[in-house]
């Protein structure tokens, strides 16, 4: 048994650090492509795409949110990207919002934030993301770089959502995340490349009680980002 645990451990381990260096890659590959924009992006010219899908887990009582409880939230990222960066937020697939109905694994359901969400890079629930991800399978299987959000029960801390960043390809919202219609869009930034602000009104403020301005520079980065695309 100790033999097994140990290889499940390096297995995982092994296919984190393959998703780690793909995702470096897809970021250097993002940067080449958007070099325009990060030179220029406060423009905002021209318009340019994110495909976003959005896939609700499930325990063993069944789907945690019903879809309809996320259509504020896609609004306000809509709205938002749209009016503030000129980036259209599409869906990836026919549906934006898609129900993943056999039982997430206990360690998917209730995640980490920050250092822990790396952590969890490297057991179940880095695996289980990995396997659902919109737009890959090992590899990018389509040059459109999609954000994947994953809706959990909870967060370990007092967290409502969390990204790693732009080298990450998914996002996690909890159920307390999709109440607060401005999280999604806040961590959709940080997937394009944005880090906190220091000002309350700014998209990018640390907690649910933020604005949606957003800085020059902010439109610079986040219209570079691999994930906002002119196709």
């Amino acid at each position: 048994m100790i033999i097994l645990g140990f290889w499940s451990s390096l297995k995982h381990f092994v296919k984190a650090i393959v998703r780690v260096v793909v995702r470096v890659v897809a970021a250097v590959f993002g940067l080449v492509v958007g070099i325009f924009d990060l030179l220029l992006g406060f423009l905002t010219w021209p318009p340019k795409k994110v495909r976003l899908q959005i896939f609700i887990l499930s325990n063993a009582a069944g789907p945690l949110i019903d879809p309809a409880d996320l259509t504020p939230s896609i609004d306000f990222a809509r709205k938002t990207f749209k009016d503030k960066f000129n980036v259209k937020v599409v869906s990836y697939s026919e549906n934006i919002v898609q129900i993943i109905k056999e039982p997430a694994p206990a360690a998917a359901l209730d995640v980490s934030c920050d250092w822990g969400a790396v952590e969890d890079e490297f057991g179940d629930a880095g695996e289980f993301f990995a396997s659902h991800l919109a737009g890959w399978n090992a590899i990018p299987i389509s040059l459109t770089f999609p954000i994947t959000a994953f809706i959990v029960h909870d967060f370990k801390d007092t967290k409502e959502g969390c990204s790693l960043g732009p080298f990450s390809d998914y996002l996690t919202l909890s159920i307390d995340g999709v109440k607060s219609t401005n999280t999604l869009a806040h961590e959709m930034g940080h997937a394009c490349n944005l880090w906190h602000s220091g000002s309350k009104s700014n998209l990018m403020w640390k907690d649910d009680n933020r604005g949606n301005s957003v800085k020059w520079f902010q439109k610079n980065l986040l219209r570079s980002s691999r994930h906002v695309l002119y196709w």
